[in-house]
């Protein structure tokens, strides 16, 4: 009677550990939902510190004089996303300070595949370097003409096949936008159903499009057309930016500064060796982005080709991100909400004093 039970007790552990290998196993290779289990590798990516590159050196100007600096040093930094995480790199991913996971779906969306994030990310970029010149070359005291807003992309689920990349939105309800934002704010003015009148330029003149608005896929009050804009201008002053595969919306802010710097003859950095992340907005607003921690941590940590950054420039929103970041070496945070505060932090920073806000946070 009693070898009976411990032949079913060892029997019965037996069963319960093969139950939990086979959990194991799928759990490993990603077979138990994400709704299901949220927290495991095949759900999750990492944000690691990425390249940082000399964003000066990432612009041409062509038909106009340029002033490199002689000593500072303005720095773009990135996020690099490791996408595939085995049972290793994603428990080395949870324990380091410089890493952070997130869920796979913040990154790339539902129904989304990898080459539309890029294309999305590339145009982004773009209107993140036609932003930046408008607001640069307005703050050297350029008067620009912005013509409308310009569909520099159609996405598949656009709510309407009127529309076409390089049509330019003049008008919304027959009031005159001039710029991309007006654009925007007149069609978040609505609701998800309404409809509205878009006057367009297009190659053959002006049409007028009947939209009706569809409901914004990321968030549900939000009204959606299914295109990208950018403010259509013509620039007194050629400018290229080679980002090359840097993505994103997150260096308005840097890109500015750095048309700056090479457009006035007063240098902007001194002996400074800057960097810094942030959207930059029409009206120079300086809006928060993500991965600022591991951005810090790749500004600060040594490297052959440039010397660590002393100064980083952040969104307000984003310091205390910023701020409990491993650095790797010591470095003075300044948060700023629009450019002007970037540039009078710079100007304290080159005559030797901290700004009001900023925080000095020491290496370990």
């Amino acid at each position: 009677m009693g070898r009976g039970r411990t032949l079913a007790r060892r029997v019965g552990v037996a069963a319960i550990l093969a139950v939990l290998a086979v959990g194991v196993v799928a759990f490993l290779q990603g077979a138990v939902s994400c709704e299901v289990l949220a927290n495991q590798p095949a759900c999750q990516v990492a944000l690691e510190p990425g390249p940082v590159e000399d964003s000066l050196a990432l612009i041409t100007v062509t038909d106009q004089e340029v002033f490199p600096p002689e000593e500072g040093s303005l720095r773009l930094t990135t996020v690099a996303v490791q996408e595939r995480l085995g049972l290793l790199s994603w428990l080395t991913a949870r324990t380091n300070g410089s890493i952070e996971v997130v869920p796979r779906e913040q990154i790339y969306p539902p129904d989304v595949d990898r080459e539309e994030v890029t294309e999305r990310n590339a145009l982004l970029m773009r209107d993140s370097q036609q932003v930046a010149s408008i607001v640069a070359l307005e703050e050297l005291g350029y008067e620009l003409s912005p013509d409308g807003a310009l569909i520099i992309s159609v996405q598949d689920d656009a709510v309407t096949d009127e529309l076409e990349v390089e049509d330019v939105v003049v008008a919304v309800d027959g009031t005159p936008v001039r710029e991309s934002t007006e654009a925007v704010e007149a069609i978040r003015a609505r609701d998800p159903g309404d409809t509205v009148m878009l006057t367009v330029r297009g190659a053959d003149g002006e049409r007028t499009v009947e939209v009706e608005l569809g409901t914004n896929p990321v968030d549900p009050t939000l009204p959606y057309v299914g295109v990208l804009l950018t403010t259509d201008v013509q620039l007194p002053v050629d400018i290229e930016v080679d980002a090359g595969a840097i993505g994103g919306p997150s260096a308005g802010l840097v890109f500015a500064l750095s048309l700056l710097e090479l457009l006035e003859p007063e240098a902007l950095l001194g002996d400074l060796a800057v960097a810094g992340t942030g959207t930059l907005a029409r009206d120079g607003t300086v809006g928060s982005v993500g991965g600022v921690t591991q951005k810090v941590v790749g500004a600060t940590s040594p490297r052959d080709d440039s010397p660590p950054a002393e100064v980083f420039l952040v969104p307000r929103d984003n310091l205390d991100d910023a701020l409990a970041a491993p650095v790797g070496n010591d470095v003075t945070v300044v948060p700023v909400g629009s450019l002007t505060d970037a540039l009078e932090a710079l100007a304290l920073l080159r005559s030797g004093r901290t700004p009001p806000d900023g925080v000095v946070v020491a290496a370990p």
